[in-house]
């Protein structure tokens, strides 16, 4: 089964070398990591020759590596002797783990699943506990995990509706893969009763629950809050909706029903003693737009659609100098592009309304927590596969709306968006829902500390 494996797998990589060339020659971002992945570059610092790896985490991307950054935080705070490698595949998310997880001793590239780059991984790692974060299934690297007498774990175990499919085919070949693995630490029943259709042993599978829950939120103060609305341009009364996380073929669909939204005439006088508004009743034109797409490279691409809707727009990035005089502050443009890392959860705390991406194509949708976590509604697409169960306890609460494309998404963000009672009735939900499933962590803390540290 293995040869025919490699067998295509070499045959594949033949076929595309062509394609990969020309990436590493013309993009950075495949250059980053290419021939540490490849087996050939050193990780940089090595490990010392006699020490031993200990454990060796790995979370492929940005949304895995900070589903275990409180899981690693408290490993490292309970056990600080230990070892601890983090592996990524993508830049993003080895820059956000060097940056927020000084607790690692070492950051590398996850290996391509080729017998000798494999091996010369694990050569240079020599871990004893190995974890992968969520259900990264290579078929050589657990293999070899196995064959070096070092222990295997998946935590916050999911497999998506498209995952299983394709799993599903080759069940065979699962069923011998899964059996390289330990233990299989699932974020829920389905993802159990999944990872048990296509071959894990029923005896190493339990449900611990979503590490999501459990992540390191970060409390904004009233002062902080004030600071970053002032450098948005953002006034007293503004409504601001985020748009956080889109993906190509999202952009125009958001665009699109924000138009509709700021040309209405749709806020209400305000209240006395309410919040949020003016005295009077509000334009469409103090309706702001920030938009955060999932891939900053997109930048360009996604100012040219906006400028082609009839708006102005400035990056996140000029905003500093665009502010230094009062007066600009006051005619900032509606629409605001984010083209940083690792600042979208905290723009959330500024939000009227967060707009979930990847949610309107089928991509599967983007972690909603942390606008939960700052109490905010949200609105998302039809397509939330990859994030079913919190999705379903959402619109279960009452914490957001699900909505068909663009013609319901501008239909509730005309609802949503003056209405500042149902607004607060909505965060509060969601906030809640992220209180009562908390505890994951620790679980798996337990499990590991039983695999590891008391045999």
């Amino acid at each position: 089964m293995y040869l025919l494996y490699n067998f295509l797998l070499l045959a594949l990589l033949i076929l595309a070398s062509p394609f990969w060339i020309y990436k590493v020659l013309t993009k950075e971002k495949h250059r980053k990591g290419f021939f540490e992945k490849l087996g050939i570059g050193l990780p940089n610092p090595p490990i010392p020759p006699l020490k031993k790896g200990g454990i060796h985490i790995h979370a492929v991307s940005v949304g895995e590596v900070v589903a275990a950054i409180p899981f690693i935080k408290e490993l490292k705070k309970r056990h600080p002797e230990t070892r601890l490698v983090l592996s990524t595949v993508t830049p993003t998310g080895r820059e956000v783990a060097c940056k927020r997880l000084p607790e690692v001793d070492q950051i590398v590239y996850f290996p391509f699943d080729l017998p000798w780059s494999v091996r010369r991984f694990l050569q240079r790692i020599r871990p004893d506990l190995f974890i992968s974060v969520e259900t990264e299934l290579w078929p050589n690297f657990l293999r070899q995990v196995k064959l070096s007498g070092a222990r295997t774990l998946i935590i916050n175990g999911r497999i998506s509706p498209h995952t299983f499919r394709g799993y599903s085919r080759i069940r065979p070949l699962m069923k011998k893969v899964l059996a390289y693995v330990d233990l299989f630490c699932m974020q829920s029943e389905e993802d159990a009763q999944r990872i048990r259709a296509i071959g894990a042993p029923e005896k190493a599978i339990q449900v611990t629950g979503n590490m999501k829950y459990d992540q390191g939120f970060i409390d904004i103060d009233k002062q902080v809050l004030t600071e970053k609305r002032e450098l948005f341009g953002i006034e007293e009364g503004d409504r601001v909706i985020i748009a956080g996380s889109t993906h190509r073929g999202e952009d125009e669909i958001i665009l699109e029903a924000y138009n509709k939204c700021r040309n209405e005439r749709v806020f209400p006088p305000l209240e006395k003693g309410g919040q949020g508004g003016f005295d009077r009743g509000l334009s469409g034109g103090k309706i702001r737009l920030i938009i955060a797409p999932r891939h900053i490279e997109r930048t360009g691409e996604i100012e040219s659609l906006v400028r082609a809707s009839g708006f102005e727009t400035i990056r996140r990035t000029q905003l500093a100098q665009q502010n230094q005089s009062a007066s600009t502050v006051h005619h900032s443009p509606p629409v605001i592009m984010v083209d940083t890392i690792g600042e979208l959860a905290t723009l959330y705390s500024m939000a009227t309304v967060v707009i979930i991406g990847g949610s309107f194509i089928p991509h599967g949708g983007q972690n909603p927590l942390e606008a939960l976590y700052y109490r905010k509604p949200v609105i998302f697409g039809e397509h939330m596969f990859n994030f079913r169960e919190i999705t379903e306890e959402i619109l279960r609460c009452g914490a957001g709306i699900r909505v068909k494309g663009g013609e319901e998404l501008s239909r509730a963000l005309k609802g949503l968006v003056p209405d500042t009672g149902r607004q607060r009735e909505m965060g509060e939900k969601g906030y809640q829902i992220i209180v009562r499933n908390r505890g994951a962590v620790e679980r798996n803390l337990a499990i590991v500390e039983e695999l590891l540290f008391r045999n």
